[in-house]
């Protein structure tokens, strides 16, 4: 044998053997590289990476009476504690009062309820400007009456709730409205708050679970029925 007849072994010995991966880590592997590959094809990586940051944090903030009320943060319209203390405002997204689709909001002002014991109907307190026609909703559980031509409410209808809308009641303007999400307004006495609501005509069909949101969300009893 040579003098360099020894050294290729010499070196092999020297070389560092090859690091064995377990199996099981191997495949666990493979697949987590072909879950990011898919994720990446459907765009539902980049959707992760991208979504926006939650927002469902929580304001207690005194309301108009004094006692306090808890809403999300992002409902809340201006930066908080810039309102006045006797009134706030806020957009609340219809999928979260009813359940409903849609991106429109409830745009609602809530006020301390004025100290009337008895406050007129909204029949009787329209009476005068109303029309004698009558048009029975059943399907909405509300009936539609028109106002007079030269009333201050002409160009809109009024729509109530039980005949005389003690319960529920709202104007909604007939004509294209610039903000069609804001073309109804209603009023609303809950416990010691008064809350004028603004929203979208279509919504009036589910004025029932929207007073029942409005009872839980600002912590009275819920109407019966």
């Amino acid at each position: 044998m040579g003098p360099g007849a020894g050294i290729p072994a010499a070196r092999a010995r020297r070389l560092p053997a090859p690091r064995q991966v377990p199996l099981d880590r191997s495949i666990a592997l493979a697949g987590l590289v072909g879950l990011v590959g898919a994720l990446a094809s459907t765009g539902l990586l980049a959707a992760w990476l991208i979504r926006p940051p939650a927002t469902d944090a929580t304001l207690i903030r005194p309301g108009p009476t004094g006692r306090a009320v808890a809403l999300p943060a992002a409902w809340v319209v201006g930066p908080f504690g810039s309102a006045s203390p006797d009134r706030l405002d806020v957009m609340i997204p219809w999928g979260a009062l009813t359940g409903g689709e849609g991106a429109d909001k409830l745009h609602v002002t809530v006020t301390r309820s004025p100290e009337t014991e008895a406050p007129l109907s909204p029949a009787r307190r329209y009476a005068r400007f109303l029309t004698v026609e009558v048009q029975p909703l059943p399907d909405e559980g509300l009936v539609r009456r028109r106002f007079k031509a030269g009333s201050p409410f002409e160009g809109e209808d009024l729509y109530l709730a039980e005949a005389d809308g003690s319960r529920f009641a709202a104007r909604c303007a007939t004509a294209a409205q610039a903000d069609p999400g804001t073309a109804c307004l209603s009023e609303v006495r809950v416990g010691d708050l008064s809350l004028r609501l603004r929203f979208a005509a279509e919504r009036l069909p589910a004025w029932r679970g929207l007073l029942r949101a409005l009872e839980q969300l600002f912590a009275a009893a819920p109407p019966e029925g």
